[in-house]
């Protein structure tokens, strides 16, 4: 995460970096905080050595960014809610000329792509909504894996029990253009805009987003996955992800573990590709996917190019100039090829592959 950060600050950025953390006690078993190694002190999270070392990767090199950084330690007595500080440090900050405002678990990269996607689909949706309902949405992140047991580190999505169809949110001004994540709308983090912020200090029904409010049975992830952003009982903000450009979106969960925990969930990031371009494919016949403001393909171009023409060649490009030639569609064929999704399971569940047949 803070390579992430400090990648930021090497494009030219100006970041202000807050890491919000406690110790427990050791002697209270019923400690809320993650364990630590055994001693009762702050310096078991945060020691001058570990500082030092920190303080070496956080040194910026591009004279046009800025990284500050500071480490907020705050009262175990919070619990799981140490992680709604970042609420109250955000409208802290409000006032200071930041174009957006994060708010991440520790274990996610969270790249300048990211940053720069969220900045831009935010105002493109400004422009499609006004400034009167933009706060009613929010562009949302999913979190991918990297499938570590296989050869080629493939890509999966985990979380969520996928349908055979997006859903899609056609509000007045935005159709055909953003689908949500199945419910819950869990992401490890979320980013936001001053006037989005704003406008959540007092939206109805309850989400006050500037306070931090215990809860009884209260879970982290409400807060640090964006469920309570989402939840129609607190702030009902509504995610949108971009239906064309989804892969801007997915922020890569380092642990690249947790996706064993949920085998049958397991979706590859090119089968759910597969999914948007049959929605998008869905609005007509004639609707070209990847090309150009002129209509044009202006995605990868792929050509033979063996400079000595006595080395065999067996390439057949066919299916990709008709690809070109259609703006960048699938064919009916190509959707119904998905990648298979292996399933470790237990013997008393059962192993049989997801497929979806193509709307």
């Amino acid at each position: 995460m803070i390579d992430s950060v400090r990648d930021l600050c090497e494009a030219g950025a100006h970041v202000s970096l807050h890491i919000i953390s406690s110790n427990c006690d050791a002697s209270i078993v019923e400690c809320e905080v993650k364990e630590t190694t055994g001693n009762d002190t702050i310096e078991d999270n945060f020691s001058v050595e570990t500082l030092s070392h920190l303080n070496e990767r956080v040194r910026c090199r591009n004279p046009e960014g800025r990284l500050e950084s500071k480490i907020h330690l705050v009262s175990p007595d919070w619990g799981k809610q140490i992680c709604d500080h970042h609420r109250l440090l955000f409208y802290e900050h409000l006032e200071e000329g930041y174009d957006v405002f994060i708010h991440t678990e520790d274990d996610l990269l969270i790249r300048p792509t990211h940053v720069i996607s969220f900045m831009d689909e935010m105002e493109k949706l400004r422009l499609l909504v006004g400034d009167e309902r933009v706060a009613d949405y929010c562009i949302g992140f999913m979190r991918y894996e990297n499938q570590e047991r296989r050869f080629d580190k493939r890509r999966v999505i985990w979380e969520f029990e996928w349908d055979s169809y997006l859903t899609m949110i056609n509000h007045t001004g935005i159709e055909n253009k953003y689908f949500i994540s199945p419910p819950w709308h869990h992401q490890g983090m979320s980013m936001a805009t001053k006037q989005q912020l704003l406008a959540w200090k007092t939206r109805a029904p309850d989400c006050h987003f500037h306070k931090i409010v215990r809860r009884y049975g209260y879970h982290r992830e409400r807060i640090t996955g964006g469920l309570d952003l989402y939840n129609k009982n607190f702030c009902n903000v509504t995610q949108l992800l971009p239906l064309d450009t989804l892969e801007d979106f997915l922020i890569n969960h380092m642990p690249n573990k947790n996706y064993n925990r949920m085998p049958l969930n397991i979706l590859t990031t090119r089968n759910l590709h597969k999914l948007r371009v049959n929605k998008m494919q869905s609005f007509g016949e004639d609707k070209r996917i990847r090309v150009d403001g002129n209509g044009e393909y202006d995605g990868i171009e792929l050509f033979e190019d063996e400079r000595d023409h006595t080395k065999r060649m067996h390439f057949d490009l066919t299916e990709y100039h008709a690809y070109v030639e259609s703006g960048g569609r699938l064919t009916e064929k190509q959707l119904e090829y998905w990648e298979w999704e292996e399933q470790d399971l237990p013997e008393y569940m059962e192993q049989e592959p997801k497929y979806y047949e193509p709307d």
